[in-house]
């Protein structure tokens, strides 16, 4: 029934929207003439050819989060795999890791959040001016990795203008399903010629709240059983909590200083900024089993604490400047990046990984309305490396080299867009005679019609393609031979998955073929978004479990063909409520399936989700109650468990009041209402660590 649902809103809401007329009607919610910057160039939203979620103002103080995967988890045809309540990694469609790129302002964040689902993000999602996340190939514009998405977190580090007066912000939030505690303050000022910018968080939460065990225990023992077989299966007592998921706690802090010079033709500005988060990993999560001492019955040894302690120094360079010619614009992006993470079991650090590097990126823009076009040069470097007990990864020089160009033309009702992009990368396996060395082809053609002034429909081909990562290439590879240790003893386990994961140097180029239709009624009394995409996945890298050596499982970097097919809608209808008040109804979904050609399912795909928001505003005030359902997944990978679904329902509010031209923000949010047990199924930890059960988020935040 709930696919019936789905498909009857992508059939039928094009055809209810066009029906309906352009009025004036006050929305809540964001509109589509909003620009949209990552892209080649800024354009209205409604203008893109390619789909895209923007967070911005409003709707990013409404849903921003402690993690950039629960910042965006709302948005249609985004969800979230968390590893515990301090990583969030965003899934687009159904891709994440080394397919979504996550970028700090159109550069590479430059972390180690790829090498492990346990690594969180080196981005601060409570600092962003906006948030802007491109559904779909985006490898045209921002390279190998972004064959599944971009997800780009815009900040204001270093300003492009110099402010009249001096501005800011200062926010407290609490939130008590963690007992968490969050400072937040933003500062802009300048004088003459220059222009400066601060800001910071700081963050500190207990364990979080959740009903009912942490452990799902029926769980985890049938995917032992599956895994061992029956009759060797003995079971065991595993470590639970009741009500709370231990070591689930975290301290953070970002502070970050920016200075510009501001000139009539342009600008260039530095920044610096520095980033600490400690937090724990979930008991049973990170793969350290219980182990009976020699001699001894039925004693366990309970299983060490596993905490990350992440460090990151980070330096970004940007200019930009009006130029005279056939090129009107230059832009230059520069960081360079200092990052080290260690992972503390106990008292001990096991394993420290270290991303040392720097990416620049340079455009340069021509054209009119009439046509327009940009060139860019992308280059970057980094040595990643990870010493210690879990160092199942070598450590490696990985270069990256791109060259694109896009060029639109605006044709009446049409809007065509076309693009090439070349790519290379090079991995080095230092100490050894084992590299990589790799070139990628991505082209793109799109065309959007402008049925009506307030609605158009696009098509977009896309051909994208993808080098093997490094954790790919050379996971428990010894180097000097390009060859897997001959002896089972040599491996390393990857504690964050409990497995033996072993990399494949010969691993071909993914090429990833897109199509996606989409219809956009952009303004008028009834707004709405429907997107068919279909993304056929040629040598597609994946993990999967091959076997055993002494109870742990051992699994390989494999390559098969896929498909990834799914469907987005977005429906929303305003209302006039008396003469100040208004009200929106919003009505969503999302599903998407991904297969591999042998049959087999792709694992930890979200399951079908949809639902409703109601709206009620005033000029000073907001209350919004958001229900999502979301489908039991049952379409699931190789030794991969069920999901049950569930309904979550959410409640936000606040008030706005002005104090002396100053405006103080007052909000509360009510997360998970209903007290649901919600197990992501996107997440390697979902039958140890469940999300937050019904909490509270109290804040305040002042705008002068």
């Amino acid at each position: 029934m709930k696919y019936v649902v789905v498909l009857l809103l992508c059939i039928l809401l094009p055809g209810y929207a066009l029906a309906q007329h352009p009025g004036d009607v006050h929305h809540t919610h964001d509109a589509m003439d909003e620009l949209v910057v990552t892209g080649a160039q800024i354009k209205n939203r409604a203008d893109t050819a390619m789909p895209v979620n923007v967070l911005s103002d409003e709707k990013l103080k409404e849903n921003v989060g402690n993690t950039l995967g629960e910042s965006l988890r709302g948005q249609i045809g985004v969800t979230s795999a968390s590893f515990g309540p301090a990583v969030g990694q965003p899934v687009i469609r159904g891709q994440t890791s080394n397919r979504v790129r996550v970028l700090q302002d159109g550069i590479g964040a430059l972390d180690a959040s790829l090498a492990s689902q346990d690594h969180a993000n080196a981005v601060e999602a409570l600092l962003a001016e906006r948030i802007e996340v491109i559904r779909g190939p985006a490898t045209l514009l921002y390279g190998n990795g972004a064959i599944g998405g971009v997800v780009n977190v815009i900040d204001n580090r270093i300003p492009d203008t110099v402010p009249e007066a001096l501005s800011g912000a200062f926010e407290l939030r609490n939130d008590s399903a963690s007992d968490g505690n969050t400072g937040v303050f933003k500062l802009d000022g300048g004088s003459g010629s220059f222009a400066w910018h601060l800001d910071g968080v700081f963050r500190e939460t207990e364990n979080i709240e959740i009903p009912g065990l942490a452990v799902d225990v029926e769980a985890v023992e049938a995917l032992e059983m599956h895994e061992e077989g029956e009759e060797e299966h003995e079971e065991e007592e595993h470590e639970n909590t009741q009500g709370f998921v231990a070591n689930s706690d975290t301290d953070s802090s970002t502070v970050t200083g920016g200075l510009s010079w501001v000139g009539e033709r342009g600008f260039f500005g530095v920044s610096v900024s520095s980033l600490q988060n400690e937090y724990g990993l979930p008991p049973g999560g990170h793969g350290h089993a219980h182990e009976e001492e020699e001699g001894a019955e039925h004693e366990e040894e309970e299983e060490e604490s596993v905490r990350i302690d992440m460090e990151q120094t980070r330096v970004d360079l940007k200019g930009a400047t009006q130029l005279d010619g056939f090129f009107n614009e230059f832009r230059g992006r520069l960081a360079i990046n200092d990052y080290e993470h260690n992972e503390l079991e106990g008292a001990e650090t096991g394993t420290v990984f270290s991303n040392e590097g720097w990416e620049s990126r340079f455009t340069l823009k021509h054209g009119d309305q009439a046509r327009s076009g940009v060139i860019g040069l992308q280059l970057g470097q980094r040595e990643f490396s990870a010493i210690g007990e879990e160092a199942f990864i070598p450590r490696a020089d990985i270069q990256n080299n791109g060259m694109f160009w896009v060029e639109t033309f605006d044709r009446d009702d049409w809007v065509y867009e076309f693009g090439l992009r070349a790519d290379s990368q090079k991995v080095e396996p230092t100490g050894g005679a084992c590299d990589s060395s790799e070139s990628t082809w991505s082209g793109s053609a799109a065309a959007i019609w402008r049925q009506r002034e307030d609605a158009n429909w696009l098509v977009s081909f896309s051909r994208s393609e993808r080098a093997a990562a490094v954790e790919e290439l050379f996971s428990n590879i010894q180097v000097n031979s390009c060859q897997e240790a001959a002896d089972p003893e040599e491996y390393v386990v990857h504690a964050a998955t409990a497995r033996i994961e072993i990399g494949n140097p010969n691993l071909k180029t993914e090429t990833s073929q897109n199509i996606e239709i989409g219809f956009r009624k952009h303004a008028g009394d009834v707004r709405a978004e429907v997107n068919l995409f279909h993304n056929q996945i040629a040598d597609f890298i994946y993990l999967s479990d091959v076997g055993e050596f002494e109870e742990t499982i051992i699994s390989r970097y494999l390559q098969e063909d896929a498909s990834f097919t799914g469907i987005e809608a977005e429906f929303i209808v305003p209302f006039e409520v008396g003469d100040s008040n208004h009200m929106d109804l919003m009505l969503f979904a999302d599903k998407v399936n991904a297969e591999l050609d042998g049959g087999a399912n792709v694992p930890r795909i979200p399951s079908m989700r949809f639902g409703t928001e109601l709206t009620f505003s005033q000029e000073s005030w907001i209350v919004k109650l958001k229900a999502t359902s979301v489908d039991d997944q049952t379409d699931t990978g190789i030794n991969e468990g069920a999901t049950e679904g569930y309904t979550r329902i959410d409640l936000y509010f606040d008030y706005h009041f002005d104090i002396g031209g100053n405006e103080l923000l007052l909000f509360a949010k009510g997360n998970n209402l209903t007290d649901e047990e919600i197990r992501n199924h996107t997440s390697f930890v979902k039958n140890f660590a469940p999300e937050p059960g019904r909490g509270y988020e109290l804040g305040l935040r002042y705008n002068f």
